[in-house]
């Protein structure tokens, strides 16, 4: 196994998408694989003492896979408010290279036998602009994991994922 990866992306916000990339992650891990991880955008993201923002999501993504890379690599853009990238980053007054993105997560695929991309939120969330994390699924050519939340409604929100996945 060389160089996979895939697109870890939910039906929702808070629907598990990052509970999920650990436990793959450290199964992979576990099974003697160099595994890769990438959160490329976060918001929602908390302070610490020198007012750096903290990507809690990612932090938890690399401990679980033992991935050495940086996390301002694996989480290149990070923001303070828990809103759709493409809000939180005009608010913060600032814009996002969709290239330079591109090329750090490709970095990081590149590296490792495996490696696990986390969207924010589900696919049709806009990132920058009217780009999309389907979007930019479809540009870096990951084949889409959708997690499902276990409640009424699930299978609707599932096949509307799904659906989008497959355009």
């Amino acid at each position: 196994m060389g160089n996979h990866a895939f697109f870890i992306t939910g039906t929702d916000t808070g629907i598990g998408k990052t509970t999920v990339g650990c436990a793959l992650s450290a199964a992979l891990s576990e099974r003697g694989l160099k595994v890769g991880v990438a959160k490329p955008v976060e918001t929602g993201c908390a302070p610490d003492g020198d007012g750096n923002l903290i990507p809690a999501d990612a932090e938890r993504l690399r401990y679980f896979s033992g991935c050495a890379e940086p996390l301002d690599v694996i989480c290149p853009c990070r923001c303070r408010e828990p809103l759709a990238p493409s809000i939180a980053l005009r608010r913060e007054g600032r814009t996002l290279a969709l290239a330079a993105l591109g090329a750090t997560v490709r970095g990081v695929i590149a590296r490792h036998d495996v490696t696990l991309v986390e969207g924010a939120g589900g696919l049709l969330v806009p990132v920058i602009g009217s780009v999309t994390f389907a979007d930019l699924a479809r540009e870096w050519r990951l084949p889409v994991v959708v997690v499902v939340g276990n409640r009424l409604g699930a299978l609707n929100h599932a096949q509307l994922t799904v659906g989008w996945a497959k355009k």
